[in-house]
């Protein structure tokens, strides 16, 4: 080797050596400790925080903190770390001499980061009304919908339970939505609204399934847009926002977490029905009294009432088959989660399962959640991330596919069967034939038999399959001095949604005794009762005769571009963002059927009687919108702060012309607890902020292609010719009933907002009071019916923009949170407000009902009925009750038609004039004679308390709520409750104080009802007047409540750590606990079930494991 070429690589070494010298004397590796500041007295530090991040400022470099809360790092000379936990106050240090950093919880939280919409700010730069939600606060709580868990957790945010059939969910609305849409017509004439919030997920459009479908151990939190801050999600945010984040991996080893619930639920209240014997009893007790001049039925008193030696037996009879089907039933989920990652990428994965059975029969729900994604660091200035997310769920239930028994015909039906009639005689389903032994013309209702249904192949398979991809790349111009703050976002999402549903209905056979028991052949048990099959007769169940499969498939995607800016120029901090979305969405509909199943069928379409009838029907749609959005942000030493959003949508269901709404906002906050003279320690608040925001939002409520003319073909009928009704012209066109409204554009909602925060007390108290003025303009809605364009004209008014809505109130929240010595802390959160509502300008009724809505006034009208004065108790009050007040007509009847046992009503006024003022009382009792039971329909005032506390490993936290200030009427389906009804079906307990006019007497002449004139409770008999909304059906709609209750227990760290374990914390909790208030005697129904008569909502317990590796 020449001499030079030795020269050359010895310099060549030499250099690199030096190279690798200085970098080694240029970097080092920094090791240090993140404690709590939970330690008492304040000079001592609390637990290591395992998982907080610990980053190298303007350095994608990081790791997270380990189980003893320690971290190694290599940093080069002279940086700077940040550190940052959830519920803590990040810190920016300098030291790096082996530091030990204590982090100070935030309590006001005023450094959390939350989402706004396409991007984040910190809560104490917030200038709208914005909530977010850890899914930390209700990470315990068994639900199958999202939706369900966020009940009372979020000030404005107002959800309905879906019920507690296994597989329902929830809706949700933000504020008075719901008031909005109330004036737009329903689609058969043009509308098509819809209360519900925005739904966003990750920055991209998605719906409230896909919300509720969510499993809360894939959530990181929850953010709700209340005033015009939802601005920038234009057309579709005028009813608010919800947004989510889901959960993402952090730098460091992998950790794995497995949450799971045992538990179960059971129906928070059963309806008390009659007793066999109670139910004879008062059957006959309505059938002896008084009858109306239609009365035909037979006069032979052994068929006509149970007799004496019947209700004896009776007494002993209690064939209750809600307690019998009825029962608690399991439910769980599971979640498993894994993530971690290097400074370079950070993964997150995980999946979920959650199943919950029926309380009765074959009934349940099963779902499956699956979510993945990475992020990554493409070099220093580019980022890029991908994330892929499904779930399947599956809802199988018997069939109910009776004319006339709707979704709660096999409880309604287990509810109201008779007590004294066994359901399964000698292996044979049984129905009751009613007193006379009827061979015919039952309904369907009348001849459902629950555990025939329930062993019979009918049924009903629901199944969802949702999936979603999207992805994002963006760029960082940090990297050029005057494009500093500039980045580039393109991001995308692909979401396909399967619906299936499969229905088999066939016929089954039930039966009835030809022969029955007792001396008035009314009873199924007894020695008496002849088993032989030649006692049985045959009908026939029609619970649907078909098998259908219907298949529905929503294919979208959602493209953003998105240019944003930040930048600090010494007090100066500036911020902004231009984006352009284009979003696509086509749906496709397939639904078949075919009649006459066999009884055996499998489902297969080849598996019916020949000569089956097959049909199939198809529809496709599809829809797209492009949007330009732009948002400033400016604040001045971080207390002096504006925004400016402008939001232009197109949307095609409108005409050309009117395709473009522009939505601009504005908000700005003063932070006063910044400015120089403001004293903090002498007034005792360490921080206060004043915002205020005002903003136009608007909405397409109405059906696509109002603005043309679209006529459909009818095959037969037509327009009629001569004079026979049967001559027509065949074949023919048809306008649609909508109208036509070429001149149709956007709703609009001027929503302004204005609110204060405040921070006192070391931090310990906070204060939101958020007060709001929403003016719904030129919505959607129609003059049909009103004066100048009555029902009569024959045909349906055009829809135009012209109604008028003004919507307020005010949000209160206050939450405290505090500790006592080293090891207690406690926290309660308490939420209030009012809001109202008026109706400025609508399609009025030509003469509007007592509670049909008013220009000029709320919505709700509150309650109406008759003034009950008490119960006619005898003839004679009848004759002095009609005499006194010249009655010569009660609700339709005669004196001679009414009868002791019957409520009274107060003669009020007369008929109404035409200009709206009514007459004086004119001895008839009609519907002009309503007053005003209760002045709202819905409780006014109302306060949701959240509350909990820790000493050492043990934690409680719960849920209070209370409502009041309005009355109602006990529930439809209980006080109408008939004695029409009552051959075939049972009654409310309530009914066991009924009123009897005199003694009931069988056909030997023995008391099968004794007289009661003192009941309570007025003649079943008469219901078609007792029934009618009045004062004596008035009850409180007060309600107290504890929702919620958690009891936790964390196993000590030191167990755990040998095990290879981070954390392991029990908790048990209980869910729609307890109800301190029930207006209903005896306790023979509540409210807070639900609607009497259908699936109860229920109570749940649960048993729940978190354990973190």
């Amino acid at each position: 080797m020449s001499k030079k070429y030795i020269i050359f690589n010895l310099c060549l070494v030499f250099l690199l050596a030096f190279t690798l010298s200085a970098y080694a004397q240029n970097t080092r590796t920094v090791t240090g400790t993140v404690m709590d500041d939970l330690g008492e007295p304040k000079d001592t530090t609390g637990e290591p925080i395992i998982g907080a991040a610990v980053k190298v400022v303007d350095s994608p470099v990081g790791t997270v903190t380990d189980i003893d809360g320690k971290f190694s790092l290599s940093v080069k000379e002279g940086s700077k770390l940040t550190i940052s936990f959830i519920g803590y106050i990040s810190q920016t240090i300098t030291n790096l001499n082996n530091p030990k950093i204590v982090l100070m919880e935030d309590v006001a939280k005023l450094d959390e980061v939350v989402v706004v919409g396409y991007g984040t700010q910190k809560m104490k730069n917030v200038t709208g009304a914005i909530e977010t939600l850890s899914t930390d606060e209700i990470k315990d709580l068994s639900v199958g919908s999202l939706g369900d868990a966020l009940s009372g957790m979020m000030s404005g945010l107002h959800v309905s339970s879906g019920g507690g059939r296994p597989g329902s969910t929830p809706s949700l609305q933000i504020r008075q939505s719901s008031i909005n849409t109330s004036v737009t017509p329903t689609s058969t004439r043009g509308g098509d609204a819809d209360p519900s919030p925005l739904y966003v997920i990750d920055d991209f459009i998605s719906t409230e399934e896909a919300f509720n479908n969510l499993d809360v151990s894939e959530v990181e939190s929850i953010t709700v847009l209340k005033d015009a801050s939802a601005a920038v999600y234009g057309a579709r945010a005028a009813y608010g926002v919800i947004l989510v984040k889901t959960k993402r991996g952090k730098v460091g080893t992998p950790s794995i977490s497995y949450n799971g619930q045992f538990g179960f639920t059971d129906a928070l209240k059963l309806p008390k029905m009659l007793s066999a014997y109670d139910y004879g009893r008062i059957y006959n007790a309505a059938r002896a009294a008084g009858t109306s001049t239609s009365d035909t039925e037979s006069d032979n008193l052994r068929t006509q009432y149970f007799q004496t030696d019947e209700l004896d037996t009776m007494r002993g009879l209690n064939y209750d088959l809600v307690d019998k089907e009825w029962s608690a039933a399991w439910t769980q989920r599971h979640s498993l989660n894994i993530n971690g990652g290097t400074d370079k990428a950070t993964y997150f994965a995980g999946a979920s399962y959650f199943s919950q059975e029926g309380n009765m029969g074959r009934l349940d729900y099963d779902r499956w959640n699956f979510r993945a994604g990475v992020n990554a660091n493409i070099g220093k200035w580019t980022k890029a991330s991908f994330q892929i997310s499904g779930d399947m769920g599956e809802q199988n239930n018997a069939r109910n596919g009776i004319s006339g028994g709707g979704t709660d015909a096999d409880f309604n039906s287990l509810m109201t069967h008779l007590p004294f009639v066994p359901d399964y005689i000698g292996g044979r389903p049984v129905v009751y034939t009613g007193m006379q032994n009827v061979s015919s013309n039952l309904t369907a209702v009348q001849l459902y038999n629950f555990r025939a249904v329930q062993n019979s192949p009918d049924n009903t398979e629901n199944q969802t399959n949702n999936m979603s991809i999207n992805g994002s790349l963006e760029h960082d111009f940090g990297w050029f001095k005057w494009t500093k703050g500039l980045k580039l976002k393109a991001s995308y999402s692909r979401n396909i949604v399967n619906g299936k549903s499969n229905n088999i209905g066939t016929k089954i056979n039930v039966y009835r005794l030809l022969n029955r028991g007792g001396s008035g052949g009314h009873l199924y048990t007894g020695d008496d009762i002849d088993l032989d099959e030649s006692n049985f007769g045959t009908f026939t169940l029609d619970n649907g005769n078909l098998l259908t499969r219907t298949m529905n498939k929503t294919d979208s995607y959602q493209m953003n571009l998105t240019l944003s800016y930040a930048r600090q120029f010494g007090l100066h901090n500036v911020s902004g963002l231009f984006s352009i979305e284009k979003a696509e969405s086509e749906y496709e509909y397939v639904t078949g059927n075919i009649t006459d199943p066999f009884s055996f069928t499998d489902g297969q379409s080849n598996s019916t009687a020949t000569g089956a009838t097959q049909t199939t029907t198809f529809s496709r749609t599809e829809s797209g919108m492009l949007s330009y959005i732009g948002r400033l942000n400016y604040s001045y030493a971080d207390k002096y702060l504006f925004e400016f959003l402008l939001r232009s949508d197109a949307s095609t269901k409108f005409a050309p012309e009117n395709y473009w709404g522009m939505f601009p906002s504005w908000s700005a906050g003063w932070v006063m607890s910044e400015e120089s003279w403001f004293n903090k320690e002498k007034l005792g608040i360490d921080f206060l902020k004043i915002r205020g925001s005002f903003g136009i939002l608007g909405r397409d409520n109405i059906q696509p292609w109002l603005w043309t003319q679209l006529y459909s073909r009818n095959a037969d009928k037509g327009p009629v010719f001569g004079t026979s009704s049967n001559t027509s012209s065949g074949a023919s066109f048809q306008m649609p009933q909508r109208g036509v409204n070429r001149d149709v554009h956007w709703d609009k909602t001027y929503k302004t907002n204005l609110g204060i925060d405040v921070r006192m007390l070391d931090n310990r108290f906070g204060i939101t009071l958020d007060a709001y003025y929403d003016m719904g303009r030129e919505l959607f809605t129609t003059f049909t019916g009103t004066s100048f364009y009555p029902t009569t004209v024959g045909t349906q008014a055009t829809p135009e923009n012209f109604g008028e809505v003004d919507t307020y109130g005010v949000e209160l929240t206050l939450n405290w949170k505090d500790k006592i010595g080293k090891d207690f802390s406690y926290w309660v959160k308490l939420t209030t407000g009012y809001s109202d509502n008026k109706i400025k300008e609508a399609g009025f009724q030509a003469t509007p009902g007592f509670d049909d809505i008013v220009r000029g006034e709320r919505s709700d009208r509150g309650v109406w009925g008759y003034e009950c004065l008490g119960m006619f108790r005898s003839y004679q009050e009848i004759e002095e009750y009609f005499a006194t007040n010249n009655i010569t007509s009660y609700l339709g009847n005669s004196k001679e038609n009414i009868h002791p046992g019957t409520l009274i009503y107060r003669d009020v006024r007369g008929q109404r004039n035409a200009d709206g003022s009514y007459g004086e009382k004119d001895g008839v009792i009609d519907e002009n004679d309503y007053v005003k039971i209760s002045h709202r329909a819905n409780n006014p005032y109302g306060l949701t308390m959240n509350f909990g506390a820790s000493y050492k490993n043990f934690s409680f936290s719960a849920q209070f709520g209370a409502s009041w200030g309005a009355y109602a009427l006990m529930q439809t389906n209980l006080r109408q409750e008939s004695y029409s009804n009552m051959e075939y079906k049972n009654v409310s307990a309530i009914w066991k104080d009924m009123y009897v006019y005199e003694d009931v007497l069988d056909a030997s002449g023995n008391v099968t009802a004794a007289m009661n004139r003192n009941a309570k409770y007025p003649n079943l008999k008469y219901s078609a007047i007792n029934g009618q909304a009045s004062t004596f059906w008035k009850v409180s709609a007060a309600n107290i409540r504890l929702r919620n209750l958690t009891v936790a227990y964390s196993l000590p760290k030191e167990w755990m750590k040998p095990l290879g374990i981070s954390s392991c914390r029990l908790n048990l909790t209980c869910q729609n606990l307890l109800s301190f208030y029930n207006p209903y005697d005896g306790g023979v129904w509540d409210t807070w079930a639900g609607t009497y008569g259908n699936y109860p909502n229920l109570r749940k317990f649960t048993l729940g494991v978190n354990v973190s590796f």
